[in-house]
């Protein structure tokens, strides 16, 4: 008989525990008003065409996922994933006029050159005068001469006539044709022309059903998601609402604007948005109809949850991207691109021939609020991870702390790698904590400064409940570079 080796050597194996992954950032969720084949609470998708399997290739969350996928790069580039989340939401309407049958008025009307009528949008006149007439051949030029003078209104032509419609949507939102009150051309709201008094002025209606606050909280804790977009489109006390509730999540929505009145100080959503600093609400303004907007937003989401944080110089701006499958909104002016700007919401336009976001930083940039949810993920994952993975534990000592702060940095080396946070720069803030020489210095050499008080500085309450002294990070974003002016001095 032999005598066993553990009377000498006594192994034993261990594994170390397995601590979190990475939050995935770009995880996009699609909160739908339309029902599914299925009845999944929620679904994930890595393509468009299952999507639409799902829904039918003709539905709206089909289109949706389709401009969602077909951007390069899209949310796949960062392992994203789309989850569409189908939810009892029902959208608000538009206000909208329709003319009576005034097929036989259409000569008449062709041979107004100088016509009046009022428009009354949303509780607002628009006067519209010298309407000439003399060169329509049909009601697809009527329509297209009043689209031409109605910056917040659709028109659109129909065999009978033409109907209006508000770009806003909502019980405020309201169309009517009037007669303009001692016009001095000719008055068109008569029966033998535009023959008002016939027409059907409807107002619109606000949402209903479940809100997208509600969807949101029902999900949440089944599903992980950062990004959320929705086919639900939403009157403006709604919107206010639904970006209040956003802002105190680690989410970020991206909705749709088409009214000018959304981009004008103080009274714009947009603008509300801004104005109370919800940052998580991001803007996007695409003034031709709800339905191409909303197509806009969603190519708009598919390029911007894009990025792969492992990897170098990854980090991006939404700033001159190109949206593939939409075209530039050419109805953008410079006075509507000066509101947008004051109102920060980004626009889709044509410069120079070529189709590019203009992205605006009144509320932030959306990269910037990306950007700093991925930090904040990342930074909690590894300071978790730090603590859990280990079979001991982690002293509280000098030496524990500064394993942590390790950790912490790691996650900041990333930042520096995927461009995200800068080097050379200065830190301007008046606002420092440890050695400001210090601060300063390793903002300029690495980007960052991670700094906690002495361990045997500690407050014993502290020390008894087991936690850690304050970990306080600076970093220096990198930035981006969207603009630039050029003097040149030429010596004949």
């Amino acid at each position: 008989m032999t005598v066993d080796i553990t009377n000498v050597i006594n192994i034993s194996l261990t594994n170390t525990p397995q601590g979190l992954s990475d939050v995935n950032v770009n995880s996009l969720a699609l909160f739908t008003t339309e029902t599914p084949s299925n009845i999944d609470p929620f679904r994930i998708y890595l393509n468009a065409r299952e999507v639409g399997e799902d829904y039918g290739t003709s539905s709206v969350a089909a289109q949706m996922a389709t401009a969602i996928f077909s951007q390069s790069p899209n949310i796949l580039s960062g392992d994203g994933r789309l989850v569409t989340i189908p939810f009892g939401g029902v959208s608000a309407t538009q206000g909208d006029f329709k003319t009576a049958d005034i097929t036989a008025n259409l000569a008449g009307i062709q041979a107004v050159a100088n016509g009046d009528i009022r428009v009354s949008l949303n509780g607002n006149d628009i006067d519209l005068t010298d309407l000439d007439f003399t060169g329509a051949t049909d009601f697809g030029d009527v329509a297209e001469i009043l689209q031409d003078r109605l910056t917040d209104v659709i028109v659109t032509s129909k065999a009978t006539g033409f109907d209006l419609f508000s770009k806003k949507v909502g019980a405020l939102s309201t169309m009517d044709l009037v007669q303009l009150p001692a016009g001095s051309g000719t008055d068109l709201s008569v029966a033998g022309l535009f023959n008002v008094a016939a027409g059907v002025a409807v107002a619109g209606g606000n949402a209903q059903g479940e809100t997208l606050v509600d969807a949101i909280t029902r999900v949440e804790q089944d599903v992980q998601f950062v990004g959320m977009i929705t086919d639900l489109d939403m009157e403006d006390a709604v919107i206010k609402t639904t970006a209040s509730a956003v802002q105190a999540k680690d989410k970020i929505l991206v909705h749709h604007f088409v009214s000018t009145e959304d981009l004008e100080p103080t009274t714009g959503i947009c603008s509300q948005i801004k104005d109370s600093t919800e940052t998580k609400t991001r803007c996007a303004f695409y003034s031709v109809d709800l339905v191409t907007a909303n197509l806009m937003k969603t190519a708009y989401a598919g390029r911007g949850f894009s990025v792969n944080f492992g990897g170098s110089n990854t980090t991006s701006t939404m700033n001159l991207k190109s949206l593939v499958g939409v075209l530039p909104d050419i109805a953008v002016n410079q006075t509507i691109l000066n509101k947008a700007e004051l109102a920060g919401a980004d626009v889709y336009v044509s410069i120079s021939s070529l189709a590019v976001v203009l992205s605006h930083g009144a509320n932030d940039f959306f990269d910037n609020v990306y950007n700093s949810l991925w930090f904040k993920f990342a930074l909690e994952v590894a300071g978790f991870n730090y603590l859990r993975q280990t079979n001991t534990k982690i002293p509280q000592t000098e030496s524990g702390m500064d394993g942590l702060k390790g950790a912490y940095s790691k996650v900041c080396d990333r930042g520096v790698n995927n461009a995200m946070i800068g080097t050379g720069l200065e830190w301007n803030s008046a606002e420092t904590f440890g050695n400001p020489e210090d601060l300063k210095r390793n903002i300029t050499d690495k980007g960052y400064f991670v700094y906690s008080l002495s361990i045997a500085q500690q407050p014993q309450v502290d020390r008894d409940a087991r936690k850690a002294p304050l970990v306080q990070i600076a970093v220096k974003f990198a930035g981006a570079i969207h603009s630039s002016t050029v003097i040149v001095v030429i010596e004949k």
